[in-house]
């Protein structure tokens, strides 16, 4: 068995697993955990992109490829049971922002 101490990590392979996290989010019935896992991931990424240290890089892509699973499993869940939806849910301009910045 050979273990590799040290990943190139490509920016390729970040990009990718950023969008899956995005797509994993938005997969969420419920507006509040949508909205939180989007943000969570977001502000992961952001504060990984000022690592320089390899292991540090590595350490968070083995993070944020864990955090990947347990968002996609918990979304699966949330699709499952049905929720009622709230105001913000029903009005797709308030959702989508538009409704905030025309008046």
């Amino acid at each position: 068995m050979v273990f590799i101490s040290e990943m190139s990590v490509g920016r390729v392979e970040v990009l990718r697993l950023y969008r899956s996290s995005l797509r994993a989010a938005q997969q969420f019935e419920t507006y509040n955990f949508r909205k939180y896992f989007y943000r969570r991931t977001r502000d992961q990424f952001r504060a990984a992109s000022g690592l320089t240290d390899t292991q540090a890089v590595v350490a968070a892509l083995a993070e944020a490829r864990g955090d990947l699973k347990v968002m996609q499993r918990q979304g699966i869940l949330n699709k499952m049971f049905a929720h009622n939806r709230t105001v913000i849910e029903s009005d797709p301009q308030y959702a989508s922002g538009a409704r905030r910045y025309a008046e």
